[in-house]
């Protein structure tokens, strides 16, 4: 079978966390998949600017990531960045393909797309590329005529392509990937106390601390389950405070774990803040999602589409927070049309037809059949 290169990049780790199931979809039907990161290959100095300066910028100056997220996406100034990347990264970009020749390339970061393009454009490489958008409205970065087809997840994401001048047969709404034990159905022979899994990201963003102290006073009981991420000084300080039983409420705290399907299955309702991975696993396990703090930027983004999509509840302080957990725990009928909802956007995905899409493009079917088949 063919080979397939994938360009990811470490901005937080939901790129690279897409790359790694996309990997493991396209090796278990029999292709050979290398996962690059050319920010990294470039050498310290890009890395520190894009890889660490994301990290920075999110978890210390989240206000100033997302005004420069904002900006990025006009025009002019979208323009120059991408003349930056094209002439920082192309001859990077060009020695991994060159050194891989793989037969279909992938990006899972925007940042990517444009160079990628840009030596298609420059006639350098004469290979088919599917960008895979792994948050739910799509940024400037990623529109480029030399996309041969982008994989979205949600029909939400589509319109916003669309929105951008993409043509709509070149776009396919078979879901972010993720692995498959997100996909596994809920096991249903879990205990039925009501719970809450609150999750704060790779990072641990310490704001679920105070999310943490406000839940500890809701009247209601029920179970809370902490990520704290690879946020160890986070987890700690959680431990050391809330572990066991804290005002009726059962309480554990997690690190690092790969446990998250399971914790899921035991779940109720995801507090959580909307990475497009993390959401899209919480929809396909059909957990209803309450937000309560997001990283500006991509993630305000995804919060308005999950809000309209029906599957989440965006809080904007503490109290709010509470009121909309109570909202949930008081009312089955909610929490059942939210996980209906969830299921409904699950239900029309088709991570399997990531693998087909990639053959077709391989072996040179045209467009238009593709997208007359998906």
């Amino acid at each position: 079978m063919a080979s397939v290169l994938i360009l990811s990049a470490s901005t937080g780790q939901g790129h690279n966390q897409a790359a790694n199931c996309l990997k493991n979809e396209l090796e278990t039907s029999g292709h050979t998949v290398t996962i690059v990161e050319p920010l990294k290959e470039e050498g310290r100095v890009m890395d520190l600017l894009i890889d660490d300066g994301y990290n920075i910028l999110a978890t210390k100056l989240p206000k100033m990531y997302g005004k420069l997220y904002k900006i990025s996406g006009y025009k002019f100034v979208n323009k120059g960045v991408v003349t930056f990347l094209n002439f920082t990264l192309s001859r990077t970009v060009y020695q991994l393909i060159r050194e891989h020749q793989p037969k279909l390339l992938f990006t899972t970061h925007p940042l990517l797309v444009n160079v990628v393009s840009f030596l298609k454009a420059s006639r350098r490489i004469n290979l088919p590329l599917i960008a895979i958008v792994t948050d739910y409205m799509a940024h400037r970065f990623y529109v480029n005529q030399y996309v041969d087809a982008y994989i979205v997840g949600s029909n939400y994401t589509k319109d916003t392509l669309t929105e951008k001048g993409v043509s709509e047969k070149k776009i396919f709404p078979y879901g972010i990937p993720i692995s498959k034990e997100f996909r596994q159905p809920r096991n249903t022979n879990r205990d039925k106390t009501f719970t809450l899994l609150l999750m704060g990201g790779s990072m641990g963003i310490s704001y679920i601390k105070n999310c943490l102290k406000a839940l500890v006073h809701n009247p209601h009981d029920f179970k809370i389950n902490v990520v704290c991420g690879n946020n160890h000084k986070l987890k700690k300080e959680l431990e050391e405070k809330y572990s066991g039983s804290v005002n009726g409420k059962q309480i554990q705290i997690f690190g690092f774990t790969k446990n998250i399907p399971e914790l899921m299955d035991q779940s109720d309702v995801i507090v959580t803040k909307p990475g497009g991975l993390t959401v899209t696993e919480a929809i396909n396990k059909n957990i209803p999602i309450i937000i309560p703090f997001f990283i500006p930027g991509q993630e305000e983004e995804n919060t308005e589409i999950l809000v309209k999509a029906g599957v989440a509840v965006s809080v904007s302080n503490i109290i709010q927070l509470n009121q909309a957990v109570s909202r949930l725990y008081e009312n089955p009928a909610l929490l059942e049309e939210m996980r209906l909802k969830a299921q409904e956007i699950s239900n029309g995905l088709s991570p399997d037809s990531i693998v087909q899409l990639s053959d077709r493009l391989i072996y040179g079917f045209d467009l238009d059949r593709i997208s007359q088949n998906a």
